[in-house]
């Protein structure tokens, strides 16, 4: 008889600086999938659920969906809209009738109104339903500011091993795979988890460069090992305040002492090359500047500070306004405005526009610019599969949007906010990456996922805002003490602990 294993999760890349709160609306509005409709919709694609679906049909493990939930990177969750997710999770698991085990995707960095960590309370209520004997097996998110709750609530937890990343349906099969290795036996792996007092920013973590590039070899090497199960880094999500901020080597083992031996080993590594971390910035009017002057083109401007993949809002206006001031010419720029859309679409395409955009959710990114242009495009639900590396096969909508240019700058204008994560993101409006001279992306690394390929150059903006590169315009209140770089003089070593 095969066996039976519950399917589900709740993922959310929480940004605790950013204004609002996210709903139960905004889940429903990028990822929820709820019974059969979870195994259809994800069954293909280039995600943890994909790569679940997949190792579970190639080796006869009956699959018994459940609930998934996913916002885009935002606020703080509504605590109403948790308990009700976790709700209708552990109670679909309960229905499901007797388990074998429990798969789950969750992202590492979740934090709902009056809970720290959304990810190790999901977990423990899951825990609770289907008791200490059934082995639960999830993936997480590189940006995980992994704790000691949440480690202990489950059997195995994978850790994606890129960024930008690319791999998360490997990882949804590699978590899959451990958990056959659990069903049906009481054995369970030993585990070991070591934070360090290390903060990095997302646009230094590229995993294909060093340092990490180095410690991954590393990392794969002691995985390799007899008697290894696997082992996860975890760089942390620095816009995610709480007291398990920060970076964390996480390693699965038959024996203690090789779970405790590889963390040791992983952590000094990492610390070591804490200094190669720390990113060197732009000022915006200097980087609008080399940008326009460049020969080679294009030039991606990285708006870091307004990073959508990092819960900012994704309406930032500095580079927009630098952009206009200096009159670049070819340049596009991606600008959530629903209320600016509506106008848009109200004049319709080859009318006149004239308002203010940008510059509304919050007044962290930029006050509202003032444009006047003509109406390009307008389309009333821009939608794209993804094509590239970054969930491959997946559908976003961008909702109602529309392209303005004003004096040689495109400006785009969606409903949504939007990861800029596939070149489906502009493509869909007609608008080819490569011709343009001036890109400006809303996040720090994963764009190289939709624009890497085509990028002649790239300037990374000191710019304002909720996904800060300089972490010291933070103004952080529940985060351990000391940490690199915010103390310089921060002292770590495995080996002591």
């Amino acid at each position: 008889m095969a066996f039976r294993v519950a399917i589900g999760g709740i993922w959310h890349e929480t940004n605790t600086f950013a204004r609002g709160r996210t709903t139960l609306d905004d889940f429903r509005a990028y990822q929820f999938a709820t019974g059969r409709e979870l195994l259809d919709r994800y069954r293909g694609t280039g995600t943890e659920l994909g790569g679940m679906i997949e190792w579970a049909s190639a080796t006869g493990i009956e699959l018994v969906p459940t609930l998934f939930a996913g916002a885009v990177p935002s606020a703080t969750i509504a605590r109403d809209a948790l308990d009700a997710m976790c709700g209708d999770l552990v109670a679909r698991v309960k229905a499901a009738g007797p388990l074998d085990g429990v798969l789950l995707v969750l992202h590492g960095a979740a934090a709902a109104e009056g809970i720290d960590d959304a990810d190790a309370h999901v977990l423990a209520e899951l825990r609770a339903a289907v008791g200490p004997r059934c082995p639960i097996a999830a993936t997480f998110d590189f940006h995980a500011n992994l704790g000691a709750a949440m480690v202990r609530h489950a059997d195995v937890l994978v850790g994606y091993d890129t960024f930008p990343h690319i791999d998360m349906a490997e990882r949804g099969r590699e978590a899959t795979e451990l958990l056959e290795r659990m069903l049906g036996n009481a054995a369970r792996p030993a585990r070991a988890l070591l934070k360090l007092p290390l903060l990095t920013v997302p646009q230094m973590q590229a995993t294909g460069l060093p340092p990490l590039s180095r410690l991954y070899e590393r990392l794969h090497a002691i995985e390799s090992a007899a008697g290894r199960w696997c082992g996860s880094i975890a760089m942390g999500f620095p816009y995610a305040d709480g007291p398990e901020l920060g970076a964390g080597v996480l390693f699965y083992a038959d024996e203690q002492a090789q779970a405790d031996s590889a963390v040791r080993v992983l952590a000094n590594e990492l610390w070591a090359a804490r200094e190669d971390f720390v990113p060197m910035l732009t000022p915006v009017e200097e980087a609008v500047a080399a940008a326009m002057a460049s020969a080679e083109t294009p030039v991606i401007l990285v708006d870091a500070a307004d990073n959508v993949g990092g819960g900012a809002a994704g309406d930032g206006t500095v580079l927009l306004a630098s952009l206009l001031k200096a009159r670049a010419q070819g340049a596009v720029v991606v600008i959530a405005d629903p209320a600016a859309v509506a106008k848009a679409a109200a004049s319709g395409e080859g009318g006149s526009f004239e308002g203010e955009i940008g510059g509304k959710q919050d007044d962290q990114h930029g006050a509202p610019v003032p444009i006047k242009g003509r109406v390009r495009l307008v389309r009333d639900d821009a939608r794209y599969r993804h094509t590239g590396s970054y969930m491959r096969g997946y559908e976003t909508s961008m909702g109602p949007s529309a392209v303005i240019d004003v004096d040689g700058v495109a400006v785009v204008l969606t409903a949504r906010r939007t990861m800029p994560f596939d070149d489906g993101q502009l493509r869909c409006l007609g608008i080819v990456p490569e011709a343009q001279r001036i890109i400006v992306v809303k996040s720090a690394l994963a764009w190289r996922a939709a624009y890497g390929a085509v990028a002649k150059r790239v300037i990374v903006v000191d710019t304002p805002g909720v996904g800060a590169s300089n972490v010291a315009r933070l103004n952080y209140l529940r985060r351990p003490h000391p940490m690199f770089p915010l103390e310089r003089d921060a002292q770590f070593s495995a080996y002591t602990r």
